[in-house]
């Protein structure tokens, strides 16, 4: 083999074998790997300082580490660091190129955070005048939020279908809905279990499909499970 396949083996190897921290961690499991180079564990520890270490919060060095994560193509720091440009700068045009950054490279809450950006979810955005529009605008990255293992994506983007406000079938609602209810987001299963009796043509094809009775029981007490009320207090 040339010397030039054997240098990149090396390097291949040695990239996938670098130990790096999760998000959980404790920043005293970060903070060593991130010091021996591990980006992303710096992004992980990034995140950390945003939320609070050992109850202190320390902007300064959280942006710093995802800076660092994202110039080295890490998802989470890309991501990280434009719901800090957004969420607590309230910089949100700098914090959208860095979350669809993160989103394109595979961070969930980077591509549900461009969601909310399009629909105005924060104070300090403008509200949209045209909501289909919007609806349509952000459901692709809602979507790949779901795709991507974010219940809350795959919640929003059941709603739209359901509402009619981007293309879908009542079939690929419930699907994301359960999706969402399965990943802890609780009113996803009581509006999973709404859509199996509504009484229009498509809903009630779907419903008989289905062991609807049942299907709908479970996602009720699922529903009541995770915490939501009427859930809990809805027949089925």
């Amino acid at each position: 083999m040339k010397l030039v396949g054997l240098v990149l083996l090396a390097v291949t190897a040695r990239a996938v074998a670098e130990p790096a921290c999760k998000p959980g961690d404790s920043a005293a499991t970060c903070k060593p790997l991130c010091d021996k180079g591990s980006q992303a564990s710096c992004a992980v520890l990034g995140i950390l300082h945003l939320q609070g270490i050992d109850g202190k919060v320390d902007h300064a060095q959280a942006e710093r580490l995802l800076q660092r994560a994202c110039t080295a193509k890490i998802a989470l720091g890309c991501g990280g660091l434009g719901s800090y440009y957004g969420a607590v700068k309230k910089d949100w045009k700098r914090a959208r190129p860095l979350l669809e950054q993160g989103c394109t490279m595979g961070d969930a809450l980077a591509c549900e955070s461009i969601g909310g950006i399009i629909n105005g979810a924060d104070p300090a955005l403008p509200r949209p005048k045209d909501l289909a529009a919007a609806a349509r605008e952000s459901f692709p990255f809602y979507k790949r939020a779901c795709d991507l293992g974010s219940p809350s994506g795959c919640g929003f983007a059941a709603v739209f279908i359901t509402d009619k406000l981007v293309a879908g079938t009542a079939k690929q609602a419930l699907e994301l809905y359960m999706k969402a209810c399965s990943g802890g987001m609780a009113i996803a299963c009581r509006l999973g279990a709404a859509l199996l009796v509504r009484k229009d043509p498509e809903a009630k094809a779907l419903a008989a499909s289905l062991d609807a009775t049942r299907l709908i029981a479970d996602l009720l007490q699922r529903g009541c499970t995770l915490g939501d009320q009427p859930s809990c207090s809805a027949k089925p």
